[in-house]
């Protein structure tokens, strides 16, 4: 901001806006950031810790230094809150739904994007129709859209699920992670570094996360 200043003293920063992961059940658009909002947002840091925590102290870093500015959140799980709930329950008992544990698909911003700018690639009448958006890179996934709107998404409960992705695995059979637990005596901290920072391609290759 001090940078801003003295090279652009004409500029002039009225608002702040954030990228941040997970807005949990709680927020399906953009929102104004405050502390009871930021409280809130910290009760999802479980759901996505390798992201949340680095999107709020973002928020924190300009309350710091211009807590005048007005700060917006806008949220990756948004978009995807137009499924229909069966496409996002999963087979668990319901108490564990009701906690939260749910699908609810990543990557929303970029979808929110491409969408609105769908009539226009292909016209009207068939952006309302059904199409399929991959959004692809170091990490992956795809949305199946009617009408705009997402009806499924391959990312889940966190962004591990659906495709493989620089070095996150995609969906794994959790057997897998029982597996290793019982016969590789791998811990919640190991099995997080195997399947956000070992695999996918990284893993398949064993020489880089590199497309």
């Amino acid at each position: 901001l001090a940078w801003l200043a003295r090279n652009n003293p004409a500029l002039q920063i009225i608002a702040a806006g954030h990228r941040i992961v997970h807005g949990g059940q709680t927020y399906s658009a953009p929102v104004r950031l405050d502390d009871a909002v930021l409280t809130k947002l910290e009760a999802f840091i479980p759901l996505a810790p390798l992201h949340q925590p680095h999107n709020l102290s973002a928020v924190r870093a300009v309350i710091s230094v211009a807590p005048e500015i007005p700060q917006v959140g806008c949220f990756d799980t948004a978009f995807h809150r137009s499924q229909d709930p069966l496409a996002a329950t999963y087979a668990l008992p319901r108490a564990l739904t009701a906690e939260g544990v749910r699908r609810y698909g990543f990557h929303g911003l970029s979808y929110d994007y491409v969408s609105r700018q769908l009539d226009d690639v292909l016209g009207a009448d068939t952006a309302k129709g059904a199409v399929v958006i991959c959004h692809l890179g170091n990490g992956s996934s795809m949305a199946a859209l009617r009408d705009h709107k997402c009806v499924t998404t391959s990312m889940g409960f966190t962004a591990i699920e659906g495709l493989v992705m620089g070095t996150r695995t995609g969906s794994l059979d959790p057997g897998v992670l029982l597996y290793l637990m019982e016969q590789k005596n791998m811990d919640a901290k190991a099995l997080t570094d195997l399947l956000y920072k070992q695999s996918g391609l990284l893993g398949v290759s064993g020489i880089s996360q590199d497309m």
